[in-house]
């Protein structure tokens, strides 16, 4: 009972002395030391007005309300007591007037650009909200353009208080290391590499740079560390670790075509020519099915200067089997109604191409082709056309690459388009389908456009992780059309594996052409994947009907449909369809890569 009637007392007094502290009224309240910041708007953030009580709790939140204007270095709140009332002195300090605005440490923006984004305004008194607003704003713009960058200062100059200094610590690159490369040479990477020690760390550029390396099919993993520099917050180092995996080979054997059917093959290439980055090769094949041999000797050059200019050459003599069945059956004979419709082509193919930014560009290319026919099996050519001679050509091309992994995309799109001025030179004609005008040189033009979109379900694939296999639908466009006379193989043609599935190779043809193509590409296992695939297309226009393979003068599509087996291999993707045309007719292809 004492002890209770102890701590009564002791609230009483505690309350007591409260309340005399508190005791009065405010008589004035004074402010001193503003010279640019009005009174009144200081007093319009003060919750104490004369007249009031005097509760000294809160002159604390004045004081924090004062200071939350943001004009002022340091606020003093003070009672003084005037006989049975207070007086409330309020002391500022005023940040000086800004006259000029300094930015520092930037590099990937220029001041002007990150002035846009600065409140802080001259003539105006510094302001410490300008700080958080201005900074979030820079870093920002920093993170929307894949950049790293922290607002390390903003705040007047103690040697020159007129100006405001802003300075910015930009994440730059320390050091680039490349690790588990023993047969690549350095300077390939440096090549492959466009980030650089020493400019701020562009995480996209990055990205890219990676996505590049793994492009080659040089090396069997590639892995990225990302170490921060000790005692720098700005700084990091950036490692590449890689496996490289076989880029050479000799080959002797059989190879499976949907043109040449069965033939035997020897094959020398290295696609990373002594660690070079340089690709070559040498290919003898004869087919089973005659017409002689073909030979070709193909050099790539990826690093022709600094630019990323590249270059490659290509000197041939190769035998094209047109309107050849599937080597698992299905599909009809070719329109001669003989076993085989040939083309021999010999000549030579140079092209150049350079990057204007990292996702498109432009190539330049040159064809000088010797074209000559032959259908061994029908005499004089009856059952088909013959126009042989000379055909050279200019390639004028621009692309447009936005895919994550150019071998096996799951997202971005492609684009491409290509003019082709050209000449033909017919020297002799024949067959069933007689067109004397195309005797002689005549000039054309093909012009060609492709166009490719994938989507993938769930986060884009990591640098660390580009060959994960994913759910894709993948959709293709090509449209094709020709101005001028050309002969019949320079024609568009469509039908086969890489464009008209379920239909026999080369089915139609003419001066224009349109084909789409549209897959759902489900993976099993890392190494295998099922594809559901539809196709509508055709091509119209050109030379007409020969035998069963009816054409069409104008524009006509069809439709082909079915299934297919991808399998990922040492040698690249290997894909079986099974497809079927507008009638149900199945026709089984064999591809050696992915179809789009």
């Amino acid at each position: 009972m004492t002890t209770r009637i102890g701590t009564i007392a002791l609230l009483l007094l505690l309350s007591a002395l409260c309340f005399a502290q508190d005791a009065g009224l405010i008589k004035k309240i004074e402010v001193q030391g503003n010279k640019n910041i009005s009174t009144p708007a200081i007093l319009a953030a003060m919750r104490t007005k004369p007249g009031q009580p005097y509760v000294q709790a809160n002159l604390e939140s004045d004081k924090g309300a004062i200071e939350d204007l943001g004009f002022f270095e340091s606020v003093d709140v003070r009672p003084q007591a005037d006989g049975d009332g207070w007086d409330i002195i309020v002391n500022v300090s005023e940040f000086p007037v800004v006259k000029e605005i300094r930015i520092v440490g930037n590099t990937v923006f220029t001041t002007e650009q990150l002035l846009k984004l600065v409140t802080v305004k001259k003539g105006s008194v510094f302001n410490l909200k300008d700080q958080v607003q201005t900074a979030r704003a820079i870093e920002n713009l920093y993170t929307s353009k894949d950049y790293h960058a922290r607002v390390e200062d903003i705040g007047p100059l103690a040697e020159s208080p007129n100006t405001v200094n802003i300075k910015i610590g930009e994440t730059t690159i320390d050091r680039i290391q490349v690790q588990g490369n023993s047969r690549t040479r350095t300077s390939v990477f440096t090549r492959l590499i466009k980030s650089k020690a020493g400019e701020a760390f562009n995480r996209h550029k990055w990205e890219l740079d990676i996505r590049r390396i793994f492009g080659t099919q040089w090396f069997e993993n590639v892995r990225t560390i990302e170490n921060q520099v000790p005692d720098d917050p700005n700084k990091i180092d950036l490692i590449v670790d890689v496996k490289e995996t076989r880029t050479g080979a000799f080959n002797i054997g059989l190879q499976m075509d949907p043109r040449s059917s069965v033939a035997g093959v020897i094959k020398l290439q290295d696609s990373n020519f002594r660690g070079t980055g340089q690709g070559v090769s040498a290919d003898f094949l004869e087919a089973t099915s005659g017409g002689g041999a073909s030979v070709g000797f193909d050099y790539a050059n990826p690093f022709v200067d600094q630019s990323g200019t590249s270059f490659h050459a290509s000197v041939y003599s190769r035998l094209i089997y047109r309107f050849s069945n599937s080597f698992l059956g299905g599909g009809t004979v070719n329109p001669t109604g003989s076993g085989s419709y040939t083309e021999r082509r010999t000549g030579v193919n140079l092209s150049i191409a350079r990057p204007i930014n990292e996702i498109s560009g432009w190539s330049f290319g040159t064809r000088l082709e010797e074209v000559l026919t032959n259908d061994e099996n029908a005499a004089n050519f009856d059952g088909f056309i013959k126009e042989d001679g000379i055909i050279g050509s200019l390639e004028l091309g621009f692309t447009r690459n936005r895919r994550d992994v150019d071998l096996d995309p799951a997202r971005g799109d492609f684009f491409r388009f290509l003019a082709e001025p050209g000449f033909a030179d017919i020297t002799s004609i024949g067959g069933s389908v007689l067109n004397p005008n195309v005797l002689g040189q005549h000039p054309f033009v093909k012009y060609s456009f492709d166009f490719r979109k994938y989507w993938s379900p769930g986060p884009a694939r990591s640098s660390d992780h580009l060959d994960a296999p994913r759910r894709v639908l993948a959709f293709r466009a090509y449209y094709g059309t020709i101005s001028g006379k050309t002969p019949f193989f320079e024609q568009f043609f469509a039908g086969g594996p890489d464009t008209l599935r379920g239909y026999d190779q080369d089915r139609f043809w003419g001066d224009q052409t349109l084909v789409t193509n549209l897959e759902l590409r489900i993976p099993v296992q890392k190494a295998f994947s099922i594809v559901g695939f539809v196709d509508y297309g055709g091509a119209w226009g050109g030379y007409g009907t020969v035998n069963n393979f009816t054409q069409s003068q104008k524009f006509d599509l069809h439709l082909g449909y079915g299934v297919g087996f991808m399998f990922r291999t040492p040698l690249g993707p290997l894909r079986l369809d099974l497809g079927f045309d507008n009638r149900s007719r199945m026709r089984t292809d064999f591809l050696i890569g992915t179809s789009f």
